[in-house]
């Protein structure tokens, strides 16, 4: 048995199904079910069982699944800590952030790859955080207002989100169409802003993500809750009200034990002349 051997188990916990177990660790479905047979054979018991409502852990499955985790863990902390002692501006950096953020700092990154060509530097962006701590990113650059404080992190500066409208619809008035947020971190401070200002409104569409909404804003379709920073590149809209409806930090952050390393330094100060 290999440690790695142990990611079949907490793979079958999270996804409950041997198939989504095998899609979350990229191998065949019959890899997942020959690995959970090798271990059953290891330990010579049952590890998991099928049932209707999907795969379930026995007790010995879930005693094998904390030592596993907690084996992940060390590695985990391990592959950080050595990582952390790497001063050359070379190697793999893995940033991950939202779209909106991405297209905001996509000069910045160009700047960095310029600067630094002997740094691999891929960005992933995606609706759904990466863990930093398990090591799914190096560096994580987030909209957020509460940043966790277990991670190495700098305030870049904020998105400020102000009502805007295209220009053919900002004379409407209480007939002027509105746009939501729907399942994002903006959903519930845009959504108090409305019921505060427009109570009677029932939106018409909802968007998923700041950019989504910029665009679909930009594009006619009704008014919403816009940052700043996207509207501005839009010369079409018009900002309906001068104070902003709500404000979230915009953060790049990093465990605490790669901050030193020269690569993730490198890119900290690349983005340190780039606040919003």
């Amino acid at each position: 048995m290999q440690a790695a051997d142990l990611a079949i188990i907490t793979a079958l916990e999270s996804a409950r199904s041997f198939t989504s177990a095998a899609r979350q660790l990229g191998v065949a479905h019959t890899t997942v079910s020959r690995k959970l047979k090798e271990l059953e054979d290891h330990f010579g018991t049952r590890l998991a069982d099928r049932r209707d409502d999907g795969v379930v852990l026995t007790p010995e499955g879930e005693r094998l699944l904390e030592s596993a985790r907690r084996i992940e863990t060390e590695l985990a902390g391990l592959e950080r800590d050595i990582a952390g002692r790497d001063h050359r501006l070379t190697g793999h950096v893995t940033l991950t952030t939202v779209d909106a953020l991405a297209w905001l700092y996509l000069p910045t990154l160009t700047q960095f790859r310029t600067r630094h060509p002997q740094i691999e530097l891929a960005l992933e962006v995606t609706a759904e955080p990466r863990n930093l701590s398990r090591r799914e990113a190096q560096v994580a650059l987030r909209a957020t207002n509460a940043p966790d404080d277990h991670l190495f992190g700098r305030q870049l500066g904020s998105l400020d989100f102000f009502p805007y409208a295209a220009a053919n619809l900002a004379d409407l008035g209480p007939e002027m169409p509105w746009l939501e947020y729907g399942g994002t971190d903006c959903s519930q401070p845009a959504g108090r802003w409305m019921r505060r200002n427009h109570p009677l409104v029932r939106p018409g569409a909802s968007l998923p993500t700041p950019l989504m909404m910029f665009r679909a804003v930009a594009g006619g379709l009704g008014a919403g809750l816009v940052p700043s920073a996207l509207a501005e590149t839009a010369p079409g809209l018009v900002r309906l009200e001068e104070t902003p409806a709500f404000s979230i930090g915009i953060w790049l952050l990093t465990p605490m034990e790669l901050r030193q390393t020269a690569r993730i330094r490198a890119l900290f100060e690349a983005f340190a002349g780039s606040g919003r």
